[in-house]
Formats: structure tokens, C-alpha cells, sequence
């Protein structure tokens, strides 16, 4: 229930964003228009003109469309979560199959880690900070290589590759909180609330990683490593890409025990709310911009 409000929610403040966007969009070409026809009266006019072209954001659409990925798919797995490895679903339906609820998450972690390289590359760009700049060109491959071990422990059952995955995340926050604190300090006079608090956040996320989500998946691969060792094979066994595919496509176990989803609740509300909530602001610094 606590899921499917904050999506609601979510969807609601995209929607207005978009509305808020178009609507400036409207007025600005609407402005353009008159200042175009005004030149040819008055010449002093063509001033105003270039004012009112570069009055937003460059990457603005972009942000929203990213936004735009990462908010819906957000909703739909919140209406409708699972827990990718252990298969566990609320609602026996074909929308709850792992699969289709990774493969839906893989775009709209890209599309989220897009609208952080957009946001670093315009600082970078803006306060001539080329070390943030290669930051912001390096985000996107790690976030796709943490994809892709994500994808491994789907497809094998294997925790280990999650808590791989969770790192990627845990340091490329890491480095992101570096950037917005060099640029609180390059930078005080315009950008250094926002360095500070984007310093803070990325630092209490990466916090979050270590001593929260990492270790719950390592601590899940161990067990299940003692699992598979005290079983009559007493050996590690796997599956392989294909039948880990199939299993992830067709088997769902439908649970609504509170032991199962205990642990996951927490990561589960930060992840839908703040990421959330953060992929929107960042169209909204835009607009201001």
C-alpha cells in the first residue's frame, strides 16, 4: 500500500513537470515569435531575442523523457514487486515475472544513471570542470557493467553478483559525491548549498551500500553457499544462463508473509521515494537553470 501511494505520488509530480516544461516551451516560442517579428521594426529587439533562445536548459527534454522511464517503471514495480532471486511476488500474474520486472528495471537504471551523467557533464561544462566531466562520461559504462552482473545473479541465483552490483553503485555515488563537493568549493558563491547536499546525499547512500545492502547480499550468498554444501551433493550448483532464464520467465512464488519482505522493505521505500524524487528534481534545476 505504502509502494503504490508514493507511485501514485510520483506520477503525479512527472505529470506536473511535464506540464510546467510545455507550458515554458509554449511561452518561450511564443515569445520568440513576437521578438522575430518585432525585428523587423526594431532592430534593438534581436538582444531580447538571443535572452529569451537560451533561457533553459539545453539537456531540459532530455531529463524529462529519462525522468520519465525511471518514474513509470519505478510505479510499475511498485504496484507490483518482487524479489528478483529468491522469486517472490505479490500477485500471481504475468506481470510479476522476473524477468520482465528486471529487464523493466535494467532501462530505467540506465535512464537514471543518464540523467546523472547530463546533470555532471552541464556542471562540468558550465564551471569549466573537465575531472567531472570524465566522471559523467564513465557513469553510464559502470552503471552498465553493474547491469550486467545484476543480470548474472538473476539468471544463476547467485548473491554474490548482486552484491557486486550494489558496489558499482556504492562508488560511482562515491565519485559523484566528490564532484558536487569540489564544486561547493570552486564554486561558493552560486553552487554551494547544492554541492553541499549533493555531497551529503551521495555519502549517505554509499554509507547505506556498505553496511546495509552489500552485506545483506553477501550474507545471502553465504548462506546459500552452507545450503548447497550441508545438501546430499554437498557441492556448489548453479544455473547456467539458459535455464536460469527460463526459470526467471515462468517460476513465481506468490507471498505476502511479512518474514519474507521484511528485509526488504526499507531499501525497497528509499529506492521508489528519494531516487525517485531525486530523477525529478533534476528536471526542475534545469527549468531553473
Amino acid at each position: 500500500m505504502i509502494l503504490s501511494t508514493i507511485a501514485i505520488i510520483n506520477i503525479g509530480l512527472w505529470t506536473y513537470s511535464y506540464v510546467v516544461l510545455t507550458s515554458a516551451t509554449n511561452d518561450d516560442d511564443d515569445q520568440q515569435q513576437i521578438a522575430t517579428g518585432s525585428k523587423k521594426i526594431n532592430d534593438s529587439s534581436s538582444s531580447y531575442d538571443d535572452d529569451s533562445s537560451t533561457a533553459h536548459h539545453p539537456y531540459q527534454r532530455y531529463h524529462l523523457f529519462l525522468s520519465g522511464i525511471y518514474v513509470f517503471v519505478c510505479a510499475y514495480r511498485s504496484f507490483l514487486p518482487r524479489i528478483d532471486l529468491e522469486r517472490y511476488c505479490l500477485f500471481d500474474t504475468r506481470l510479476s515475472s522476473i524477468f520482465l520486472g528486471r529487464l523493466a528495471a535494467t532501462v530505467a537504471e540506465l535512464a537514471f544513471s543518464m540523467q546523472l551523467a547530463l546533470f555532471l557533464y552541464h556542471i562540468g561544462e558550465v564551471y569549466d570542470h573537465p575531472w567531472t566531466q570524465h566522471l559523467a562520461l564513465c557513469l553510464v559504462p559502470a552503471i552498465a557493467i553493474a547491469q550486467c552482473f545484476c543480470w548474472c545473479g538473476v539468471v544463476t541465483l547467485n548473491h554474490l553478483y548482486h552484491a557486486i552490483e550494489e558496489s558499482i553503485w556504492a562508488v560511482s555515488s562515491l565519485f559523484i559525491g566528490m564532484a558536487m563537493l569540489a564544486l561547493a568549493i570552486h564554486q561558493p558563491d552560486c553552487c554551494f548549498r547544492v554541492g553541499i547536499v549533493g555531497m551529503v546525499g551521495c555519502t549517505a547512500f554509499f554509507i547505506f551500500m556498505i553496511t546495509v545492502d552489500v552485506p545483506m547480499y553477501v550474507r545471502r550468498w553465504r548462506e546459500t553457499r552452507q545450503h548447497m554444501m550441508r545438501s546430499k551433493e554437498k557441492k556448489l550448483v548453479y544455473m547456467n544462463s539458459f535455464e536460469g532464464s527460463i526459470d526467471a520467465m515462468e517460476r513465481r512464488v506468490v507471498t505476502k508473509s511479512w518474514k519474507v519482505w521484511k528485509e526488504e522493505t526499507l531499501w525497497l521505500t528509499l529506492y521508489f521515494s528519494t531516487a525517485v524524487w531525486l530523477s525529478l528534481l533534476l528536471i526542475h534545476k534545469s527549468i531553473q537553470n
